[in-house]
C-alpha cells in the first residue's frame, strides 16, 4: 500500500476510532440562533430553509485559511477556484449561477458590481476577524431582494468580549508561504471594539497543468493578501446603540490569461499576468429598543467599494499579449427595518431599502492585433420595501411567511414570497420542514450597459453591447426536509430534497457573421437534488460528519454552450475532530467531487468531463500554556493534482506550521 493511501486512511479513521478519556464541558451552551434567518435571528429550531453555519470554533478546530476553505465542506454548494489561492472565486449554491448568490458581510452586499454577472469574488476574503459564516440555501429573494434567488452567504465578523485580548500569530510553510495575523478585543465601561491586520502570502504552484504548459517550464503563481479591518459598538442608553464596521483588502494575484505567440500559437503560460484588487467595506447602524422591547427599530447604512486592475505584458518567447483594464465597482445600501412582537405566537418584521450600485471601466487588451477596449459605465438605483410574520406555537409548530417587493430602475417591479412551515417533536428529537419560495436577479449592469469594441490591425471586428432592455432572472423553488436526533443525543441524521425552476436565463450570445455580442434571456433550466447528512459524537470531544449532495439538473432546456457547466452531480464531504485532552486538538477534512461538464480551456472539443478527485486535509494544534498554541496542518495531503476548473490546476501538498500568542 503507497504511502499516500495510508496517509488519507490514517486521516479518516484516526478521529473516529481513537479512545481517550474524555472529560465534561459544564460551560453552559446558549441557544443555537441563525441571525440570516430575517431583520432579526431566529432560534435555528424554528428555521424552514435549509442552512449551515461555520463557527469560529469550526474554523479554529480545522484551521481553514479563508472563507473559500470554509465554504467547500458545506453541502449544495460548489466551490470553484480557477487554479491558485487567490485566483477568482465562484461558488453555485444547488445549481444556481454563481451570481444567483447573495453575499454578504455583516448583512453588507459584497456582490461586485464591476463583475460581468454581478457575482461576488470569494478569494482573498480573510477570516481572522470572523465569528461567523451563516449559509442559507434556495430561494430567499423574500427575505434578501435580488441575488439571493439561489441562495445567501452571510459572513459575521467579531465583536469585543468583556475580557481584553490580543492575539498574534505567524504560520510558515512550504510553497513559501509566511502568514501573519495581528488582533486585539475587548470592551470598556458601554463600548466594545475588535481591530484585526493580517498579511497572507505565498510564492504558490503554477495554475496551468502540465499538459497546457509551453518550453519554458514550469513557474510559480503566488498570492500576497493584506486586510485589516475594525468594529466597534456602544451603548447609548437603555433604548439606543450604535455599531460600526470598516475593512479594507488589498490582494496581488498571479493568473495565467491565455495568449498567443505572434505565429498565433496558443499560450496557457502567462509568466507576467496580475489581477490586483482593493477593497473598501464601510457600514454602520443605529438599533432601538421601545415599548418594553417588544419595538425594535434599526437603521443601517454601508458603502461597498472595489478597485481592481488586469495587468499583463508581452512575455519574451512566450504570450504576445498585453492587457491594462481597470475595473471600479461601487455599492451604497441604506436600510430601515423593524422587529414588532405583536403577539407573544407572532413576530413581525418589516422595513425598507435603498441600493445604489455603480460600475465603470476602462483600458485595452491586446491579442496580437486584435485589440479590444472597454468603455463602460453604468449605474443603477432600486428601492425595496418587505415583510415577515414568524409564527411560534409552543415547542412543535413554527412558520415564517416572507413577502418583498423590488422597485429597480428602468425595470418592472417584482413580488416574491416564501412560506416556510416547520414541526419539532421534542418526544422523538424529530424536526419536519417545508419551503416554497420565489426569487428573482435583475440584470448586471454590464449585461444591461456594458461596452466593449474590438478591432483587428485597425479595422472594426465586433462590439459587444449591453442590453437594457433584458428582463430579469427568475425562479421558484421548494424543499421538503427531516432531521432526526438518535442514540439519546449523541447522533443526527437528516435528508433534504429541492427542486428548482430557473426562467429568463441570461446569457451573451454572437452573431457569428459580424462578431457582435450581446446580453439576452434564454430558456429555463430545472434542477433537483438530494441533501443528506450523518453526525455522530460517540464519546465527549470526539465528532465526526459525513455529507452528500446528489444533483441533477435538466440539460435539455439550457438554450447555450456554458448555461449548466460546473455542477457536479455527487459531492461528499466528511469532517472529523478529536480533542483527546484540555488544549489538544485533531481534526480532517476531506472532500470527494465528481465534476460533471466544463468548457476546454485549450478550445478543442465542446465539453470536457473532467475526472473526480479526493481532496485530504489534516490539522492539529496544541497548547503549550494558557497564552502560547502551536498548530499544524498539511493541505491536500495525498499530493493529488486537479483542476476545479478545467485547464487551471490547484496547488499540491502544502504544510504549515504556526504559533500564536494571546495575552
Amino acid at each position: 500500500m503507497k504511502l499516500a493511501s495510508r496517509a488519507a486512511i490514517a486521516a479518516l479513521v484516526l478521529p473516529v476510532f481513537a479512545a481517550s478519556a474524555a472529560h465534561a464541558d459544564d460551560t453552559p451552551v446558549a441557544p443555537e440562533v441563525l441571525v440570516t434567518a430575517g431583520v432579526e435571528p431566529l432560534p435555528t429550531k424554528q428555521v424552514a430553509s435549509s442552512f449551515t453555519i461555520i463557527t469560529a470554533a469550526d474554523i479554529e478546530t480545522f484551521q481553514y485559511r479563508d472563507v473559500v476553505d470554509a465554504l467547500k465542506s458545506v453541502p449544495g454548494l460548489h466551490v470553484v477556484q480557477s487554479g491558485s489561492r487567490g485566483s477568482q472565486t465562484s461558488i453555485f449554491t444547488r445549481g444556481a449561477s454563481s451570481n444567483q448568490t447573495l453575499v454578504m458581510v455583516n448583512g453588507l452586499p459584497v456582490n461586485d458590481p464591476a463583475s460581468p454577472g454581478g457575482a461576488a469574488n470569494l478569494a482573498n476574503i480573510p477570516l481572522d476577524n470572523v465569528e461567523r459564516i451563516e449559509v442559507v440555501r434556495g430561494p430567499q429573494s423574500a427575505l434578501y431582494g435580488s441575488q439571493a434567488m439561489g441562495g445567501v452567504v452571510n459572513i459575521i465578523t467579531r465583536t469585543g468580549g468583556e475580557k481584553p485580548v490580543t492575539t498574534l500569530r505567524v504560520e510558515g510553510g512550504t510553497l513559501g508561504t509566511l502568514n501573519t495575523h495581528a488582533s486585539t478585543g475587548g470592551a470598556t465601561g458601554n463600548v466594545d471594539y475588535f481591530l484585526s491586520l493580517s498579511r497572507e502570502a505565498t510564492n504558490g504552484s503554477d495554475v496551468t497543468p502540465a499538459r497546457l504548459r509551453d518550453a519554458r517550464g514550469k513557474e510559480k503563481d503566488g498570492n500576497e493578501v493584506v486586510s485589516a479591518s475594525g468594529r466597534i459598538g456602544a451603548k447609548l442608553n437603555e433604548h439606543l446603540s450604535v455599531s460600526a464596521f470598516v475593512q479594507y483588502t488589498d490582494s496581488d494575484t498571479d493568473i495565467d490569461d491565455d495568449g498567443a505567440t505572434a505565429g498565433f500559437v496558443p499560450v496557457f503560460q502567462n509568466f507576467d499576468s496580475t489581477y490586483r484588487s482593493k477593497r473598501l467595506l464601510v457600514s454602520g447602524d443605529v438599533a432601538g429598543s421601545f415599548l418594553d422591547n417588544k419595538w425594535r427599530p434599526k437603521f443601517s447604512v454601508g458603502v461597498t467599494q472595489y478597485k481592481s486592475q488586469l495587468d499583463d505584458n508581452p512575455d519574451p518567447g512566450g504570450s504576445i499579449y498585453l492587457a491594462d483594464v481597470e475595473y471600479k465597482g461601487q455599492t451604497v445600501v441604506a436600510r430601515f427595518e423593524n422587529a414588532l412582537d405583536i403577539h407573544p405566537q407572532h413576530l413581525l418584521t418589516f422595513g425598507g431599502s435603498y441600493m445604489r450600485d455603480d460600475y465603470s471601466s476602462n483600458g485595452l487588451r491586446d491579442f496580437g492585433g486584435f485589440v479590444v477596449t472597454s468603455t463602460s459605465d453604468a449605474d443603477a438605483d432600486a428601492f425595496a420595501v418587505y415583510a415577515a410574520d414568524h409564527m411560534n406555537f409552543g415547542e412543535r409548530f413554527f412558520a415564517t411567511v416572507s413577502l418583498h417587493h423590488d422597485m429597480p430602475d428602468d425595470l418592472k417591479n417584482h413580488t416574491s414570497y416564501t412560506v416556510a412551515p416547520g414541526y419539532y417533536h421534542p418526544e422523538t428529537d424529530t424536526r419536519l420542514t417545508a419551503s416554497y419560495g420565489t426569487g428573482f436577479k435583475t440584470p448586471s449592469l454590464y449585461q444591461r450597459y456594458g461596452n466593449e469594441f474590438s478591432a483587428f490591425l485597425g479595422f472594426p471586428a465586433g462590439q459587444y453591447t449591453g442590453n437594457p432592455n433584458l428582463k430579469p432572472e427568475t425562479s421558484r423553488g421548494w424543499e421538503v426536509g427531516i432531521e432526526q436526533g438518535l442514540a439519546g443525543g449523541k447522533a443526527r441524521a437528516g435528508a433534504t430534497w429541492f427542486e428548482s425552476r430557473v426562467k429568463d436565463a441570461i446569457e451573451i450570445i454572437f452573431d457569428p457573421f459580424t462578431g457582435d455580442s450581446t446580453a439576452a434571456n434564454l430558456r429555463r433550466f430545472d434542477v433537483k437534488g438530494f441533501e443528506s447528512f450523518i453526525e455522530i459524537t460517540p464519546i465527549e470531544r470526539l465528532t465526526a460528519r459525513i455529507d452528500y449532495t446528489w444533483m441533477s439538473l435538466d440539460t435539455n432546456t439550457a438554450a447555450v454552450v456554458g448555461a449548466l457547466t460546473r455542477r457536479p452531480r455527487h459531492e461528499i464531504g466528511f469532517t472529523a475532530s478529536w480533542q483527546p485532552r484540555d488544549g489538544t486538538v485533531f481534526a480532517t477534512n476531506v472532500q470527494w467531487v465528481d465534476p460533471d461538464r466544463d468548457i476546454p480551456r485549450d478550445g478543442f472539443g465542446f465539453y470536457v468531463y473532467p475526472a473526480s478527485y479526493t481532496i485530504v486535509n489534516v490539522a492539529a494544534s496544541h497548547r503549550l500554556t494558557e497564552s502560547i498554541q502551536l498548530t499544524a496542518r498539511i493541505n491536500n495531503l495525498l499530493d493529488k493534482t486537479y483542476e476545479p476548473a478545467h485547464g487551471l490546476e490547484a496547488p499540491g501538498i502544502e504544510a504549515l506550521a504556526g504559533i500564536a500568542f494571546s495575552f
